[in-house]
């Protein structure tokens, strides 16, 4: 099929990801190559969980899925592993190495997006020609193994790199590499609404992770905002939480460090939370991440790809090593040499305010930062110069 035009009924795209996060970014590419090509016939294979994020794309979820007590955390440690195995871990994966055999007659072209085991999936399991996205290394961190390297030169069609540097890199050792954008800058979803704050307050975006980590992160991240409001009563908070965390839990946590709440307001009040501390408004809300990043000036983020794409939008993230297991001083220091001059990696809570502070009393330092993490991170875009890039790759019209 490759060389000939092909006609797009007749062409079927697996997507494999393995993580909850490569699901949205896979999704985010489905989407925009059902955007160009409406033609075209769309599965995705899940690897972790159950592919619950493919709901909102245009895409058919195929294969074997099951949650895993580690959630997908299953290399961070052996307690992980263990429990993994005593749920059906190994019986899974025979089951999805199975079932990726079984579906290869019927696949045109496959993408994997993730680390090198989605790469692995693709190459043994799956049709090719085989589209790599690698999202979980970046030469910024850590450059990929010459194992890695060698195995896109051998089994991939093409490899897109989530920079520059990386692509850069890949194609020194011989990789089909090519960078056109990063899917995490499509995966922001604003939906235009307001946040409801005064209108003559600066908003500060607070980003407390996506885990049940968050719920830990809250208390640390109120003696932050504290000490940003004492020195500026002219600014407001926006906690972005995500989906599966608990409004009522959230604000629960806070009200024993002393925050009460407001009135609730409007039709949206099962989605958000307003509360007050001195001279401080905090909004909580599902559903506003992308709103809450383009309406705020600065971020304060224990997170991970959150972090990222507030960076990426030009906005400067401070950050401090959170109590728990996953935004650990380790992977700050990782974080921070991934986004560079986008990032201020505090020592503590406290020490994250004044930087803060700092920050917005110094505008060639914002500026600088702004530019920083746009440089880094990459525009918006992404998506579709890459689903381009496919259908001229695979000569489907």
């Amino acid at each position: 099929m490759v060389g000939s035009r092909a006609k797009a009924d007749n062409v079927r795209v697996l997507l494999i990801s393995n993580g909850h996060g490569e699901d949205l970014l896979a999704g985010v590419l489905a989407e925009a190559l059902h955007r160009r090509c409406r033609d075209l016939e769309l599965w995705a294979f899940p690897i972790v969980g159950t592919g619950k994020t493919y709901d909102r794309f245009p895409v058919q979820t195929v294969g074997v899925q099951q949650e895993m007590p580690s959630g997908g955390w299953v290399r961070q440690s052996w307690k992980a592993l263990r429990e993994d195995v005593k749920a059906g871990f190994l019986r899974l994966t025979w089951q999805q190495w199975q079932s990726l055999k079984a579906m290869r007659p019927q696949i045109n072209y496959t993408i994997a997006v993730g680390d090198i085991y989605a790469l692995f999936l693709g190459y043994r399991f799956s049709a090719k020609p085989l589209v790599f996205v690698p999202t979980a290394k970046s030469d910024y961190i850590r450059g990929h193994l010459a194992i890695e390297s060698y195995l896109m030169r051998k089994h991939c069609q093409l490899v897109l790199p989530r920079d520059e540097v990386t692509a850069t890199s890949l194609r020194a050792s011989g990789a089909p590499a090519k960078y056109v954008g990063n899917l995490m800058m499509d995966a922001i979803f604003p939906s235009g609404q307001s946040l409801g704050l005064p209108s003559d307050k600066l908003v500060i975006g607070i980003l407390p992770g996506s885990r049940e980590e968050a719920y830990d992160n809250l208390p640390f991240l109120s003696i932050t905002m504290q000490t940003v409001a004492r020195e500026r009563p002219d600014v407001a908070f926006a906690m972005a939480l995500a989906g599966n965390l608990s409004l009522d839990r959230a604000v629960d946590i806070l009200k024993k460090d002393g925050w009460r709440v407001l009135p609730e307001s409007g039709s949206l009040g099962k989605r958000r939370r307003y509360l007050t501390k001195e001279n401080s408004v905090l909004l909580l809300a599902h559903g506003l991440f992308g709103d809450i990043l383009e309406g705020s000036r600065i971020c304060l983020g224990l997170a991970g790809t959150a972090n990222e794409q507030a960076a990426g939008l030009g906005r400067p993230v401070v950050a401090f090593p959170g109590p728990g297991a996953q935004f650990t001083s380790k992977f700050l220091a990782a974080q921070k040499r991934l986004l560079g001059d986008a990032l201020v990696a505090a020592a503590g809570p406290e020490a994250a305010g004044q930087a803060i502070l700092n920050i917005l009393s110094d505008p060639q330092r914002y500026a600088t930062m702004a530019a920083a993490g746009r440089e880094r991170m990459g525009e918006p875009g992404g998506a579709l110069r890459m689903a381009d890039l496919l259908l001229r790759l695979w000569g489907i019209s």
